[in-house]
């Protein structure tokens, strides 16, 4: 998991009171104030759940496809598929994200396509390591966007979509796990570049 990554052990400490305190709130009304390096690592594990939570949501939906069989129709795989690069797009989105908020970037400038562009030059002198890791996570999503309108399974009609082997979901399934693995890798490398960002707090 993400969130047990060790470049993060220098946080851990300030979101756990982070979390004490809000939990006192919850159970006693009372009220408290966060230090800045609480709120920074609050922010930070915020984040990090989201990501955690596409990664998984990657991974459902690869399952999804590995349970159609060549009588579902195409378009039961072309939402599934989508959805599964939605995913990995938003993966890529909220790194950069995450690297703006931990390095106080404008968070408007994050945004978006432009947003991946706007980090990287933002980070490339000082941490070369972490525009590097961003770079590749586009990379990833954007390489597979391309083999995907090249899928032959896109533009197949139904009577020929059920003369298809069996397997071919399962491939394509394998296929898109070991694109989440991948992703998950290099979400794992941006955390081992953040490593010196979170040693400053």
């Amino acid at each position: 998991m993400l969130i047990e990554h060790p470049a993060l052990h220098g946080l851990a400490t300030y979101f756990a009171r982070y979390q004490s305190m809000l939990k006192a709130v919850a159970e006693q009304g009372e009220r408290f104030h966060a230090s800045a390096q609480q709120s920074y690592a609050a922010k930070v594990f915020e984040k990090l759940a989201e990501l955690e939570l596409d990664l998984s949501n990657l991974a459902i939906a690869s399952h999804f496809i590995r349970a159609l069989s060549p009588a579902d129709r195409p378009e039961i795989y072309r939402y599934h598929e989508e959805n599964f690069m939605l995913r990995l797009a938003a993966i890529v989105e909220k790194a950069q994200r995450l690297v703006g908020m931990a390095l106080l970037l404008k968070a408007e400038k994050c945004e978006g396509a432009a947003g991946t562009v706007f980090v990287i030059r933002a980070v490339k002198d000082n941490y070369p390591e972490i525009a590097l890791s961003l770079e590749r996570l586009a990379a990833l999503a954007a390489k597979q966007q391309k083999l995907r309108h090249q899928s032959p399974y896109l533009n197949l009609s139904l009577a020929i979509a059920a003369e298809w082997e069996s397997d071919y979901f399962s491939q394509q399934a394998n296929l898109l796990d070991e694109l989440t693995d991948k992703a998950t890798q290099a979400l794992n490398a941006l955390l081992l570049a953040m490593s010196a960002v979170f040693a400053l707090l």
